[in-house]
């Protein structure tokens, strides 16, 4: 992994404890994204904090942030930030959208 971004992305989630962490890369398939990041939170809280701490850190590293979805709802904070997409999912959400099915044609690194 030599994209700096993206090792700012999953450092921030891995600094907060996200859980099963992985990265896709979606570049070749996907025009408007290069990246789709998932991970787990223990709780409404914790997918709370992570989306906020990883909103600040992308504001200090200046990366661009298109916008944040689910702040409402703690099952699926999204992450837009262009290139990167940050799904942030309950345990029984990531298991019900089932994203890394979706995407199973391609490589999934796991990160935690």
């Amino acid at each position: 992994m030599n994209d700096p971004k993206l090792k700012v992305i999953l450092s921030a989630l891995l600094d907060k404890k996200a859980e099963n962490v992985v990265y896709i890369d979606v570049h070749e398939v996907n025009p408007f994204s290069d990246y789709f990041i998932i991970a787990t939170a223990t709780s409404q809280r914790h997918a709370l904090a992570l989306g906020q701490h990883l909103k600040e850190i992308l504001v200090e590293n200046e990366i661009p942030t298109h916008h944040i979805e689910g702040r409402n709802s703690s099952e699926w904070v999204l992450v837009d930030a262009n290139e990167y997409v940050i799904h942030i999912f309950s345990e029984q959400a990531r298991i019900h959208y089932g994203l890394e099915k979706l995407w199973s044609n391609l490589k999934i690194v796991r990160v935690s």
